[in-house]
């Protein structure tokens, strides 16, 4: 399945599939890089850690206003069009 395919069917999902796929994710990564994360045994743990992940705020950076950012992004942009990547 392609990164695109995966991306618009997740988009599809419950909230609750979100974080539990955030959830998931997160103990693959952990095990690649070699921690042992333990699974939650029961399903109260798994509530508990929803109900946290649910209160939690993400913040998402943007170079909007930010004209230094901006202005490395179109300078890569730029160089990457030069050398034919982009």
């Amino acid at each position: 399945m392609l990164l695109n395919d995966l991306l618009q069917t997740v988009s599809k999902l419950s909230h609750q599939d979100k974080l539990r796929l955030i959830h998931f994710l997160l103990l693959e990564v952990a095990k690649e890089e070699g921690c042992n994360l333990e699974l939650a045994d029961n399903q109260e743990q798994e509530n508990a850690l929803l109900k946290q992940l649910e209160s939690t705020e993400a913040v998402v950076w943007s170079p909007y206003e930010s004209y230094e950012a901006a202005q490395k992004l179109s300078e890569l942009l730029t160089a990457a069009q030069q050398e034919g990547h982009a």
